[in-house]
């Protein structure tokens, strides 16, 4: 006969899980005619699937397309390592989705509900600058290695942003006064760069409270040119 699990043995793996949530990422990587909208951490090439925590969100993602300055919206649906969408012809600028995710229960730790907010954009290339969207957006500015971050329509200072190279290696930068970050890009091939903020002020969302928001986004690009890089590490086995 099989035990149910101590309340408190119970709130720890909750809290466990919900801390893991936090540590991922979701990014976009595009290619031909189809997106894909991974959940994991990019830097150690570490994807969710399904079955898996990649059901934890709820319901597909919508992704946004810019392109030509019209912009659609394309439903996806949940596959067994991403979130894929089709592509219609033509190049894409911009790709944009926010992957709602239920509210993260802290009461065990005597704090209110989190918000956990991720989102991800992918763009074709830096040399072309992109209009920010969305609440905490990163954005190029078509300055050769230059990115900002923009919160609520506003440029967001003194704020770190990491940037991982193909191969899994990462470097961190803080943004000036301006919003805006530089990194040179020594390696050809995909880079994805995140940016984090936490939000405290209290809100509702679907009728339930929370205390405070913590939102992560990224952008992923291709550099066309540069030195050869090392591939991503092997995936861990789950």
């Amino acid at each position: 006969m099989t035990r149910p699990l101590h309340p408190l043995v119970t709130a720890c793996l909750m809290a466990a899980l919900a801390g893991t949530a936090q540590a991922h990422q979701v990014w976009i990587e595009a290619s031909g005619n189809q997106a894909r909208l991974h959940f994991g951490e990019y830097a150690d090439n570490l994807r969710e699937t399904s079955p898996g925590a990649l059901d934890k969100f709820e319901g597909v993602p919508v992704l946004a397309q810019q392109a030509g300055g019209q912009s659609r919206q394309l439903p996806g649906q949940r596959a067994a390592g991403a979130f894929t969408y089709a592509l219609p012809a033509g190049a894409a600028d911009s790709l944009f989705a926010e992957a709602p995710y239920p509210l993260i229960d802290r009461s065990k730790a005597g704090k209110p509900a989190l918000l956990w907010r991720p989102a991800a954009r992918w763009v074709a290339g830096l040399g072309k600058p992109v209009a920010a969207t969305a609440p905490l957006d990163l954005v190029p500015t078509e300055r050769a290695g230059e990115l900002r971050v923009v919160f609520n329509g506003q440029p967001l200072p003194k704020t770190q942003v990491t940037l991982v190279s193909p191969s899994g290696w990462a470097r961190e930068a803080q943004t000036g006064a301006d919003g805006t970050v530089r990194f040179a890009l020594p390696w050809k091939g995909q880079y994805v760069a995140e940016v984090k903020h936490a939000d405290t002020a209290p809100g509702e969302r679907n009728g339930a409270r929370f205390g405070e928001t913590s939102y992560i986004t990224t952008l992923t690009f291709a550099q066309a040119e540069g030195m050869e890089s090392p591939a991503l590490p092997a995936a861990p086995g789950h």
